[in-house]
C-alpha cells in the first residue's frame, strides 16, 4: 500500500511536466496555451473551441424552410354593404346600455368643471370640486340672510346696555386704524369742540373692530365734525364719519343684519369694455347633455 502510494504521489508532478516552458535546467513556469491545446486535444471533436459533441449540437444551425405550396387566396362572394341596415340594431335613447339611469345625487346640469376638457373625456356622476364650492358658498349665503332676519326681528338699539349718552350729540368714526387709541382720537376730535365720550368697539377677545362712537357736549359741535372731519387722516388712514342712524332713524337696521348704508366699494362692479382691436376668443363649447 506504502509503495502504490508512493509511485502515485510521484507520477502526479510528470502528469504536468509537459506544461512547463522551456528554460535552463527545466525549471521554465507553468504554459497555458500548453495545457489549453492539450485539453482540445483530449476531448477529440476535432472543432477548434473543443466543446464537446453534445454542447456542439445545441449551437447548430436549423435546416432552411421550404417554400409553401399549394396555398389559395379565400375570397369572399359576399357583396359589401353599409351601415344602414344595422343602424336598428345599435342601442339608441333609453336603453340602459346606451344611457345609464342618472344617480340621484347627480348635479343639474350643465356641470361645472375646473378643467373645460374634462367633458368630452369622462362622464362624472358624482359632484365636482367646483360645484361643491358653488353649493357650499349659496348654503352659506342663506344660512347668514336667515340668521340676519331672524336678529333683526328682535333688534333694538336702545336696549344695548353698552350704547349710552345722547345719539343727537354722537358720531360714527369707521374705517379706523387698529392701532388708535381712546386718548389719540379724543385729541383729533376736541378741535370741534368738547367732547365727552369715545367708545372704541372692540370684539369679545377686546380686539377693535375698526369703528368707533365720540359723544360730543353740544349739538353743533357735532353737526361740526359730522361736515368737516369726514374723508380725515388719523393714523395714515382716512376714516369715514357719519350721525348714530341706531337710535335717531326709525326701522334703521346695520349692515350685519341686512341695512346700512354700504359704499361704492362694496357695490357689484360692471364688467370692463374690451379695448379697441383686442380679439375676443370664444369658450369652448360644451358637450350635449344627458338632461
Amino acid at each position: 500500500m506504502r509503495r502504490g502510494g508512493g509511485c502515485a504521489s510521484m507520477a502526479q508532478p510528470e502528469r504536468f511536466d509537459r506544461f512547463k516552458k522551456p528554460g535552463a535546467g527545466g525549471g521554465g513556469g507553468f504554459s497555458r496555451q500548453a495545457a489549453v491545446k492539450a485539453l482540445k486535444e483530449s476531448v477529440q471533436t476535432g472543432h477548434k473551441t473543443g466543446l464537446p459533441p453534445a454542447l456542439l449540437t445545441l449551437f447548430q444551425a436549423r435546416a432552411q424552410l421550404g417554400l409553401p405550396v399549394d396555398l389559395k387566396k379565400t375570397t369572399i362572394n359576399q357583396p359589401y354593404t353599409g351601415l344602414s341596415a344595422y343602424v336598428k340594431e345599435f342601442a339608441g335613447e333609453g336603453d340602459p346600455e346606451y344611457q345609464p339611469p342618472k344617480a340621484e345625487d347627480r348635479p343639474p346640469s350643465p356641470r361645472l368643471f375646473r378643467n373645460r376638457e374634462l367633458p368630452w373625456q369622462v362622464r362624472l356622476e358624482t359632484e365636482t370640486k367646483t360645484e361643491k364650492k358653488i353649493r357650499l358658498t349659496k348654503w352659506k349665503l342663506e344660512e347668514a340672510e336667515r340668521e340676519a332676519r331672524e336678529k333683526a326681528k328682535t333688534y333694538d338699539p336702545n336696549k344695548d346696555p353698552k350704547i349710552e349718552g345722547d345719539p343727537y350729540k354722537t358720531i360714527i368714526v369707521s374705517r379706523l386704524s387698529y392701532d388708535v387709541t381712546d386718548k389719540k382720537l379724543r385729541r383729533e376730535f376736541e378741535e370741534y369742540g368738547p367732547v365727552k365720550r369715545v367708545r372704541i368697539v372692540t370684539d369679545k377677545a377686546g380686539k377693535p373692530r375698526g369703528y368707533a362712537f365720540v359723544e360730543f357736549e353740544h349739538k353743533a359741535d357735532m353737526k361740526e365734525a359730522y361736515k368737516a372731519a369726514d374723508g380725515k387722516k388719523i393714523e395714515g388712514r382716512r376714516v369715514l364719519v357719519d350721525v348714530e342712524r341706531g337710535r335717531t332713524v326709525e326701522n334703521w337696521k346695520p349692515r350685519r343684519l341686512g341695512g346700512g348704508l354700504g359704499a361704492p366699494g362694496r357695490e357689484a362692479k360692471l364688467p370692463k369694455k374690451p379695448k379697441a382691436g383686442a380679439v375676443v376668443l370664444p369658450l369652448p363649447v360644451a358637450p350635449p347633455t344627458e338632461d
